[in-house]
C-alpha cells in the first residue's frame, strides 16, 4: 500500500480534528478585524489570541508536510486567506527617507512613557534618559501619553522638554491634576499649534483623545493623540494570564478578567466611532498616533487605519512590537497616515513598558 493510500493512524486523527479547530481559531481571528465587539465581542478574544492561533497552525502544517502533505493544505491556505493581515504584524521593508526631515517632510514620534517610571522599578524616573532620547530622534511632533508634570513652580516638566528637546510649542490636556500635579496626554511640536481639544465621549481617566491642529510652512495638519481604553489589569490579573494554574480561584481570576477583556473591547468600539466621526469634521489631512491598546488584528485598530497609511506596514521591519510588560509579542501603538510614508522605526530602549515608535511622512 503507498504513503498516499495508507489509513491513519489514530494519534494523527487527534492531530487531524486538532487542526480543524485550529483552522476555525485562525478564520475567527481574522473576523475580530472587522465584526465589531459591540455586537459580538468574543471574535476579539480570537484576534487578541493571533499569534498563538498562527503557531499553532503554522506547526500542525509541518507536521502533515512530513505525514501526509495533500493534509498540510488546509492550513496553508488558512494562513494564506489572512496574509493581508499577517503584514500588519511582521513586514520587511526599505526606507526611502533622508537623514533628517527636510520642508517637504515631517518626522513624528508616539511614546507611552508610562509616567517616567522604569518598569523594573517605579522608584527609578527616566525623565533624563527620555530627554536623551528624544533628542537622538529629532521628531518634529512628539506625541505622549501617561505623561506626568507639575504644573506650577520651576519644576515644570513641560517646560523643561519643550526646552530641552527645541520644540516651539505644546497641548498639555490633564486627565488628573491638582493645584501642584497633572497626568494626562501632550503633544510637543516645532511648529505652532493653532488649535487643540479633546474627545472625551467613552474616555476612561488616561484613555482618552487629544487633537492639535499644526502649521508647518503652508500646511495644516490635524494631528490625534490616542490613548484608547485599557483592560485595567491589576498585578494579579497579569499573573493569571502568565500562569492560569498558579490561581488560587482559577474560575473567579477567569470570570474577571474575561469581564475587563469584555468592556475594553466594548468601550475601545465606541471611542473609535467618535473618533471617526471627528474625521468628519476636519478639512486638514491627518495624522493618527499613540497607545490603542489592541492588535493589528483588531476592529478598534483596522477601523481607525482605514483609509490611511499604516507607517510600520509601509515600512516597518520584522514583528512590530511596541508593548513588552505582560508577553513580549504585542504591537498596539501606531502611526497612521494621511501622508505617504517614508521610514518608520522603534525604538528598542526599555525606559517605559512601551517602545517609542517614530515615522518620517511626506508633505
Amino acid at each position: 500500500m503507498s504513503k498516499r493510500n495508507r489509513k491513519i493512524g489514530f494519534i494523527s486523527k487527534i492531530v487531524a480534528l486538532a487542526n480543524v479547530f485550529a483552522i476555525l481559531a485562525l478564520l475567527f481571528s481574522y473576523s475580530a478585524s472587522f465584526i465589531n465587539p459591540t455586537l459580538f465581542w468574543p471574535t476579539a478574544i480570537f484576534g487578541l489570541a493571533y499569534f498563538p492561533i498562527l503557531l499553532a497552525n503554522i506547526i500542525l502544517c509541518l507536521y502533515w508536510a512530513v505525514r501526509r502533505p495533500i493534509f498540510a493544505l488546509a492550513s496553508l491556505v488558512a494562513i494564506l486567506i489572512g496574509w493581508p493581515l499577517m503584514t500588519k504584524h511582521v513586514t520587511f521593508n526599505t526606507s526611502s527617507a533622508v537623514d533628517h526631515p527636510s520642508d517637504s517632510t515631517l518626522r513624528v514620534m508616539s511614546y507611552n512613557v508610562h509616567l517616567f517610571e522604569a518598569i523594573q522599578d517605579p522608584a527609578i524616573k527616566t525623565q533624563d534618559s527620555i530627554i536623551e532620547l528624544i533628542n537622538e530622534r529629532q521628531p518634529d511632533v512628539l506625541c505622549m501619553q501617561e505623561f506626568h508634570s507639575r504644573i506650577t513652580g520651576k519644576q515644570k516638566f513641560t517646560d523643561k522638554l519643550k526646552k530641552d528637546c527645541h520644540f516651539e510649542d505644546f497641548y498639555f490636556s490633564p486627565a488628573t491634576e491638582n493645584e501642584h500635579h497633572g497626568y494626562g496626554h501632550i503633544v510637543f511640536s516645532k511648529f505652532p499649534i493653532i488649535d487643540a481639544g479633546v474627545i472625551n465621549d467613552y474616555s476612561y481617566g488616561i484613555n482618552r483623545i487629544v487633537y492639535t491642529d499644526i502649521v508647518k510652512n503652508t500646511d495644516t495638519i490635524r494631528v490625534y493623540n490616542v490613548h484608547l481604553r485599557s483592560f485595567v489589569l491589576q498585578d494579579e490579573d497579569k499573573d493569571f494570564i502568565k500562569n492560569p494554574s498558579a490561581a488560587e480561584d482559577e474560575k473567579g481570576a477567569t470570570k474577571r478578567v474575561g469581564r475587563k477583556l469584555k468592556d475594553a473591547f466594548y468601550y475601545r468600539s465606541r471611542q473609535v466611532e467618535y473618533l471617526l466621526a471627528h474625521f468628519e469634521k476636519t478639512k486638514y489631512p491627518k495624522l493618527v498616533m499613540g497607545d490603542f491598546n489592541d492588535t493589528p488584528m483588531s476592529f478598534s485598530v483596522n477601523t481607525i487605519g482605514k483609509n490611511m497609511q499604516n507607517a510600520f506596514q509601509q515600512k516597518g521591519n520584522g514583528w512590530g512590537l511596541t508593548h513588552f510588560e505582560i508577553f513580549p509579542i504585542l504591537q498596539i501603538d501606531y502611526i497612521f497616515s494621511d501622508f505617504d510614508v517614508l521610514d518608520y522605526g522603534v525604538v528598542k530602549k526599555k525606559f517605559s513598558d512601551h517602545y517609542p515608535i517614530w515615522a518620517d511622512v511626506k508633505l
